[in-house]
C-alpha cells in the first residue's frame, strides 16, 4: 500500500513540473546592484524578485539573469499570493523550473501550520515541499515530526515517511508511513501505527485517525488495549471522546487479569463501564484449572454477550442456602439397614437403629469424622464475603451476561439455558428458564441452576426449585431418578462429588444383578437425600429422616410408576463438543467412536440403596 501511496506522489510531482509554464524572474527592487567582472552575475543588496505572483526577498543575492536563477543570502523570505510564507537563511532558486532550494532554519508558515527543516526544496508552481533530513510541522495543538516529508500546500496535505510522530493533547502517534491535513487535522495510515491515548493504545496497519474529534478508523491488523484488556477485529471504530468502539468481524476481546476470551463478528465496547458486546456467533473462553489436567476452559455461546465493569456495592448479593456437612448429618440421621432389594429391616422393638452397611465405611468412621469436623470449620457461604476494609465505592468486579440460547461446554460439564448471569465477586454462573447440566452420566435440572467457581474450580452447584436428576446407564430405558425443592452439590478437582436433595425429596432407583439385570425398583420419599456420584454414574443414594420406601420387584412394576412428576431426558440437547456449540470453530466432524451419549458407562457395578 505505501509503495503504491508513493508512486502516484512521485508521478504526480513529474507530471506537475513537466506541465509549468517558463516565465522570468523580475528583480523588482534593491538598494544596490553591482555588476561581477568576467562573469554574467549581478550581486545585488536586498534586493526583492517576483515572478507569477510569488515574491522572493533576502539581504543580498547574486541574480544570473541569462539562467533565470539566483542565490540568495540571509533573511530569505518568500511571499506567495495563497499567503504561504517561507523563511530561510539562503536560497537557490531556479526560474525556469520554480524550484527553490532553501536552507538553514528552514520555516514554512501556510494557515496555522508551520513547517521547520534545516532542508527544504519547494516547487513554487505546484507549491509543493520536500526535505530529506528530518522536520516538524507545527499545526494548533498537534506536533508532527519525521525524517522524511512531503507538503502539499494546495490541498494541505503532509506526507511522512521513516519514523513519524505525531503529538496531540489526546494522543501520541508513531508510524512508519503516515499522511497528514493540516485543515481537517486528520492523519492517514499506511504502514505499522500506535496511537497510544492516556491508558489505552491503538495499533492498526491502515486506517486514519481524527486529532480534533479523538476518532479512529483502523482496517488492518488491529488492535486496541487497555490495560489487561485488548480488542482486535478486522474493522475498528473508535470514538476517543465518547469512549465508543465497533469491531466488526473475527473480533477477539481478551482480558488477561480476568483469564477470559470473547469472539464474535460484531463487537461494541464502552469505556466508561469498560464493556464488550458481542454477537453474530458469540462465545467466550473462561479458563478454570484442574488438579489432574492443569487448565480446563469453559465454552460458552450465545446470541448475545454483554461482558462489562461494575462497582461492587451495585451488585446485589446472592442469597444461598448453604447445605449441612456431613458430620451435622451423621448427627441427625436415623440408619435402617437394607437388604438387598432395598427395603428396610427394623430391629426387634421397632426402633430405627444407626448401623452401617459397610464395613469399609465402618473401618474409617474416626478418620470420617475428623475430616468432617475439620470442613465444618472451614464452611462458607456460596457469596464470597468481601474484605471489611475494602471500599465498596471503589471496588470493581467483571461481570458476563448471555442472552438466548446459552450452551456452555466443558470437557467434564455441559449445560445450556436461555439467559445466564456471572459475576467475579462471587464468582457464581447463574443460569436462567428451563436450565439444564449434565455431568457424570447424569441430567440435571431446575427452574434456575447456580454454578461456582472457586480458585478457578468447579466448587458447588445449586439447583433451586424443582430440582431434577436423570440417570440411566448404556442404552437402558430405566432411570434413576432423585427430585427435590432444592438440591446442593458438591465438587471436587472440578468433578461432582455429592449432591444433596431437600424438601420432600423423592427417588426412584433401579437395582442391578452382578449380571447387569435389573432385580427390581425402589421408590422414595424423605426430608433429605444426598447422592453420591462416581466416574460418569451415580454411585449411591442415601436417605436422611424416615424414609418412606416401596420396592417392586421388575416383574411387578407398574410402568406408571417408573417416572417421576417433572421427569424429562433430553440427551439431543447436550452440547458434545466445543465445535459443536460454535461453528465458527467447526472443523472436522468428531469420529463415531468420540462422539458419547449423555450417559455412557459399560460396566455398572451392583449399588444398594442406603439410608445414612
Amino acid at each position: 500500500m505505501k509503495k503504491l501511496v508513493f508512486t502516484f506522489l512521485l508521478l504526480g510531482l513529474v507530471l506537475a513540473a513537466k506541465s509549468q509554464q517558463k516565465s522570468r524572474v523580475q528583480l523588482v527592487s534593491s538598494v544596490k546592484v553591482i555588476g561581477m567582472p568576467n562573469v554574467d552575475l549581478l550581486k545585488v543588496i536586498r534586493p526583492v524578485f517576483s515572478q507569477d505572483g510569488s515574491t522572493l526577498s533576502a539581504d543580498s543575492a547574486l541574480f544570473n539573469q541569462a539562467q533565470n536563477t539566483f542565490d540568495a543570502f540571509g533573511n530569505v523570505v518568500i511571499t506567495q499570493m495563497s499567503g504561504t510564507i517561507i523563511y530561510s537563511d539562503t536560497l537557490n532558486y531556479n526560474g525556469n523550473t520554480k524550484i527553490a532550494l532553501l536552507t538553514r532554519r528552514v520555516r514554512m508558515v501556510d494557515g496555522d501550520a508551520v513547517l521547520t527543516t534545516e532542508y527544504l526544496t519547494y516547487n513554487l508552481g505546484t507549491r509543493i515541499g520536500t526535505y530529506n533530513g528530518g522536520g516538524k510541522i507545527v499545526n494548533g495543538k498537534n506536533v508532527l515530526t519525521s525524517k522524511n516529508g512531503y507538503y502539499f500546500a494546495n490541498s494541505r496535505d503532509a506526507y511522512f515517511r521513516r519514523d513519524v510522530l505525531v503529538t496531540s493533547p489526546n494522543s501520541t502517534i508513531k508510524s512508519d508511513t503516515l499522511r497528514y491535513n493540516t485543515g481537517t487535522k486528520i492523519s492517514y495510515f499506511y504502514g505499522p501505527t500506535k496511537i497510544k491515548g492516556k491508558d489505552d493504545t491503538l495499533y492498526t496497519e491502515n486506517g486514519e485517525y481524527n486529532t480534533i474529534y479523538d476518532q479512529a478508523k483502523f482496517g488492518k491488523n488491529n488492535l486496541y488495549t487497555q490495560g489487561s484488556k485488548s480488542l482486535t477485529g478486522d474493522s475498528l471504530f473508535y470514538d476517543g471522546k465518547r469512549g465508543y468502539g465497533r469491531a466488526v468481524k473475527n473480533i477477539v476481546f481478551i482480558d488477561t487479569a480476568d483469564k477470559i476470551i470473547l469472539k464474535g463478528n460484531l463487537g461494541i465496547y464502552r469505556k466508561a463501564d469498560e464493556s464488550t458486546l458481542v454477537t453474530q456467533n458469540a462465545y467466550i473462553i473462561l479458563s478454570t484449572e484442574n488438579d489432574s489436567t492443569g487448565v480446563d476452559s469453559i465454552w460458552l455461546t450465545a446470541d448475545t454477550l454483554l461482558s462489562r465493569v461494575v462497582l461492587r456495592r451495585n451488585l446485589k448479593p446472592l442469597a444461598m442456602m448453604e447445605p449441612k456437612n456431613d458430620l451435622e448429618i451423621m448427627a441427625e440421621t436415623e440408619k435402617v439397614t437394607t437388604t438387598d432389594t432395598g427395603i428396610p429391616e427394623e430391629d426387634s422393638n421397632n426402633t430405627p437403629q444407626k448401623v452401617v452397611t459397610d464395613p469399609a465405611e465402618a473401618s474409617s468412621k474416626k478418620e470420617e469424622k475428623q475430616a468432617d469436623k475439620a470442613a465444618k470449620k472451614q464452611a462458607s457461604t456460596l457469596l464470597q464475603k468481601i474484605p471489611e476494609e475494602a471500599n465498596l465505592d471503589t471496588v470493581k468486579t467483571r461481570t458476563l451476561l448471555a442472552y438466548h440460547h446459552v450452551k456452555v461446554f466443558k470437557s467434564d460439564l455441559q449445560a445450556r439455558a436461555d439467559s445466564l448471569y456471572f459475576n467475579y465477586t462471587d464468582s457464581i454462573m447463574r443460569c436462567y428458564s428451563n436450565p439444564m447440566v449434565w455431568t457424570q452420566g447424569s441430567q440435571l435440572s431446575a427452574d434456575t441452576i447456580y454454578l461456582q467457581l472457586k480458585k478457578r474450580q468447579l466448587n458447588k452447584m445449586l439447583l433451586n426449585t424443582k430440582g431434577f436428576i436423570a440417570n440411566t446407564e448404556g442404552d437402558s430405558t430405566k432411570f434413576n431418578q432423585v427430585r427435590g425443592k432444592l438440591m446442593a452439590g458438591y465438587f471436587k478437582n472440578n468433578t461432582l462429588e455429592r449432591l444433596f436433595a431437600d424438601g420432600n425429596s423423592e427417588s426412584v432407583y433401579f437395582l442391578k444383578e452382578e449380571d447387569g439385570s435389573y432385580s427390581g425398583m425402589n421408590r422414595s420419599v424423605s426430608s433429605r437425600i444426598k447422592i453420591l456420584f462416581g466416574k460418569n454414574s451415580l454411585n449411591d443414594i442415601y436417605f436422611i429422616k424416615k424414609p418412606e420406601m416401596v420396592y417392586n420387584p421388575m416383574d411387578k412394576l407398574e410402568k406408571d410408576k417408573e417416572l417421576l412428576e417433572g421427569f424429562i431426558w433430553k440427551p439431543k440437547d447436550r452440547p458434545l463438543s466445543k465445535e459443536s456449540i460454535i461453528p465458527s470453530i467447526y472443523q472436522v466432524p468428531p469420529k463415531k467412536a468420540e462422539v458419547s451419549k449423555p450417559t455412557t458407562q459399560t460396566t455398572a457395578p451392583k449399588k444398594k440403596l442406603k439410608k445414612n
